[in-house]
């Protein structure tokens, strides 16, 4: 079996910044008909994206679909001297689950099996609210895991440039208010997180973590950027509750460090933004020689869902995955797939068919294809 060609898809989505950030779909052609699906999204940035791949695609046309090591390897160090960017490893991403979705295919078998088989028969989930009415909605719905936003201040008078800040005393405690409802609308009986998106200093992110002791969190993410693993180490070292990153970290190279001096307490790489499904399961591996469980990234379309429960349901230190709910993204979402997702109670089924488990519908393709 040969590739033949390799063709991407951008898809319109609600994501709305300065940069078009549209769903970035790959498919991956053989000589012997069988086509993989995968996944490249990240965002902002799509165009740039789709020419990686573009690119990419001429180091594995002509290859065997079942080398995926190889090719990774091929596509890796190709790129060597301009840098293992977030475009780039999401291009290799796309084109990594793709092949997987191939062999999966040709194999007879989902790809979780490929991998060792299950560790689990369903993926648990989280999803996102940004009010206490919200989490009580999603609870209802038999969410077992929110992930709730808190109301950020507006930037100092005069300031037009996002960096990390101080907190006020104001804000500080308008945010734990805040968090306290959340929890107070679902109990005790359903987890909640919550995403400080590095907007703060780290004595910020540590004032902050500390009122929110009192809420049971099952992690606090990102309290401060990705670029300083000291920083990190010192946040984790001051407060009572789990620090989890890793969803602006790439490869297993991204990590390494990260989990060696163990400055956080879970990780959560994205599988289609990290190398692809082989390469997560290596993060998680490292991860739990350190007894790190993994809560991936996943806020992309279907086949990024699809992908991920793959590698959840393989991982043993898998602890939840990241699940936008069906009333917060688009409505043409599982439209694109012949087989979306399936989630019951909170949990994501696993797939049953050969490979990913799905396929492209194209006619939802054109309707929605993104042409900014």
């Amino acid at each position: 079996m040969k590739i033949t060609d390799v063709k991407v898809h951008l898809i319109r989505t609600r994501r709305t910044t300065t940069i078009p950030s549209p769903w970035i779909l790959v498919q991956v052609f053989t000589d012997e008909g069988l086509v993989g699906l995968g996944d490249a999204t990240n965002w902002p940035g799509g165009t740039i994206i789709r020419q990686a791949i573009l690119e990419l695609s001429r180091l594995v046309i002509g290859e065997n679909p079942f080398h995926i090591e190889r090719l990774y390897h091929r596509m890796y160090h190709n790129l060597d001297q301009i840098g293992q960017t977030g475009a780039v490893i999401a291009a290799i991403s796309g084109i990594e689950i793709a092949l997987w979705d191939i062999v999966g295919q040709a194999a007879g078998m989902p790809i979780y099996d490929l991998l060792g088989g299950p560790c689990r028969e369903q993926v648990r989930v989280y999803s996102h609210a940004g009010t206490p009415e919200a989490c009580a909605h999603l609870a209802e719905k038999g969410c077992t895991a929110i992930k709730a936003y808190f109301p950020v201040g507006p930037l100092p008078e005069g300031e037009h440039i996002f960096v990390p800040r101080s907190i006020t005393l104001a804000e500080e405690l308008a945010a734990l208010e805040h968090m306290r409802a959340c929890r107070q609308a679902v109990g005790n009986t359903v987890d909640i997180c919550t995403d400080i998106q590095a907007r703060y200093t780290s004595s910020a992110a540590i004032r902050l973590a500390h009122r929110f002791e009192e809420l049971g969190l099952l992690f606090l993410e990102e309290p401060v950027g990705p670029e300083n693993i000291d920083e990190l180490a010192k946040i984790k070292a001051a407060v009572n509750v789990p620090i989890c990153v890793g969803e602006r970290r790439y490869t297993r190279f991204g990590f390494r460090d990260l989990i060696a001096h163990q400055a956080v307490d879970m990780i959560m790489p994205d599988v289609v933004r990290c190398g692809g499904i082989a390469e997560t399961k290596k993060i998680a591996a490292m991860a739990e020689s350190y007894y790190m469980q993994v809560s991936p990234h996943n806020p992309n379309s279907p086949v990024s869902t699809l992908a991920s429960i793959h590698v959840m349901a393989n991982i043993p230190n898998g602890l939840l995955l990241e699940y936008v709910d069906d009333e917060q993204d688009p409505p043409w979402r599982n439209d694109l797939l012949t087989d979306p997702p399936v989630i019951r109670n909170g949990f994501l089924q696993l797939p049953t068919k050969p490979g990913l488990g799905s396929g492209l519908v194209m006619e939802a393709v054109e309707k929605y294809r993104f042409e900014g």
